[in-house]
């Protein structure tokens, strides 16, 4: 099924690294490869010999283009990558791109989205004493490694593990010792396999992409943070991007189908929790439902996006009124946050966007439990002062576009269905009626092999 996504904000999806001015000229990203060959073309030794004597911070197009006299419409003409419309004044994040330079949204960055938003849903919705059990499990942890750096770093790393288990994976019996044991860390039963997303449509990068410039702010009780400027390759606001996302609802239906044979194995000895598993994830009651239809699935995948979104909204909106230094107009951050059926992705969404920050902060034993677990660890302390964290108060700081009259926000985006694909949902729920009675060619019978293998999943990306 093809979705469109819309920019409400700026996005910037980042490769991890950062550009500097030595890479561009005249807002043209040059290809330095292509650039070296050109110089050392007709004067090869000259220039080796002044790479070596050169200064890194000195090692600049423009200085470059003075000392072998090189035109600057020679340089752009064979050696630029692409362009953006507008300048900038330091250091720049860069985003990811197409073999054509063009920006794009990658499927993981819409996936990884999508986990959070579900394991918020989840968490929220079925398993809070597990999350308070989990927490003081934690807690525990974490007092028992305090001053072991790189214990501590394994505890944060994996630390989400058995959140991502108890809502996504099934369990799988596994024999050890003469003992059999189920084991929920196998990620071949991870039923966000189901989902396929796949990258967006790519734009131009000069006509719907710009240099951002960033506003990092902190909230006024901490002195130690003051306000200060990046940079990111950015897609613009109101910009339209297409995606394709499909549910395999025929592993569903071949699944419902063995669930229902009381010789099989499938939910007994593999796949074990998928009933619940799926009436929680994707609100589908797979033994009792009698239409299994992707149109319904995407639709509650869209809701938990949105909802997470709302949520993520409520919390900034209540921060940014605490924001330090508020010289500019913040009237358009309110605006934003009013905006219903939205959600973060990408750089600039922040620990209460990537996380399940919100949710803990809803309830007061949980959000006690996250303070101590974030003191034991480490997060939200600061170094500099040695004040430690006030949860009430964490996250410290925000990104904000500013546009010199402006603080807007960044990171926002809607997903929302194509006309023509909700002309066509009847079409589309014909398709995917696969366990029908009218429906009974072998192709569609259950192939157990093929159950630990439920297709390519686009990598998460948090």
């Amino acid at each position: 099924m093809r979705l469109k996504i819309k920019t409400l904000t700026p996005i910037h999806i980042g490769t991890g690294r950062e550009l500097k001015s030595l890479d561009f000229i005249n807002n043209y990203r040059i290809d330095f490869d292509k650039l070296f060959n050109l110089i050392s073309e007709e004067n090869q030794d000259d220039f080796f010999n002044y790479i070596d004597k050169v200064a890194p911070n000195e090692l600049t197009i423009k200085n470059l283009q003075k000392k072998f006299n090189l035109p600057t419409k020679k340089i752009i003409s064979e050696c630029a990558f692409y362009r953006f419309p507008n300048f900038f004044y330091g250091p720049i994040h860069e985003a990811i791109k197409d073999s054509h330079n063009k920006l794009y949204i990658p499927g993981s960055s819409i996936k990884g989205s999508l986990r959070t938003a579900l394991i918020y849903k989840v968490l929220k919705s079925s398993y809070r004493k597990f999350l308070h059990e989990y927490l003081d499990k934690l807690i525990n942890d974490a007092n028992k490694i305090k001053g072991k750096n790189r214990k501590i770093k394994e505890l944060l790393k994996n630390a989400d593990n058995k959140l991502e288990e108890k809502v996504f994976i099934c369990g799988v019996e596994k024999e050890k010792n003469g003992n059999i044991k189920i084991n929920y860390n196998d990620q071949k039963y991870d039923l966000m396999k189901i989902v396929r997303i796949n990258d967006s449509s790519s734009v131009s990068t000069y006509e719907e992409g710009e240099i951002s410039e960033l506003q990092v702010y902190a909230l006024k009780k901490l002195q130690a943070h003051k306000p200060f400027k990046t940079y990111t390759e950015s897609i613009k606001k109101n910009v339209e991007l297409e995606f394709d996302i499909s549910v395999d609802v025929d592993f569903l239906y071949k699944a419902k189908k063995e669930l229902k044979n009381q010789n099989s194995e499938f939910g007994n000895k593999y796949f074990i929790g998928i009933e619940e598993k799926l009436k929680n994830l994707f609100d589908i009651d797979i033994l009792e439902d009698e239409n299994i239809s992707e149109d319904k699935i995407i639709n509650t995948i869209i809701k938990s996006w949105n909802d997470f979104g709302q949520v993520v909204s409520e919390l900034e909106k209540k921060w940014v009124d605490s924001i330090k230094y508020k010289n500019n107009d913040i009237n358009p951050l309110l605006k934003l946050y009013d905006i219903k059926n939205k959600f973060k992705i990408g750089f600039g969404s922040g620990f209460s966007g990537m996380t399940i920050l919100p949710l803990l902060l809803m309830d007061e034993s949980l959000r006690l439990k996250v303070e101590k677990f974030y003191k034991a660890v480490g997060i939200g302390f600061h170094r500099s002062t040695k004040t430690p964290l006030n949860i009430d108060n964490y996250p410290f700081t925000r990104k904000y576009l500013n546009n010199h009259i402006n603080n807007v926000g960044f990171g926002w985006i809607n997903i929302k269905f194509l006309n023509s694909e909700r002309n066509n949902l009847s079409n589309i729920e014909n398709k995917n009626k696969i366990g029908s009675k009218n429906n009974t060619n072998n192709e569609n019978e259950l192939d157990l092999s093929k159950l630990s293998k439920l297709g390519r999943i686009t990598k998460l990306k948090k």
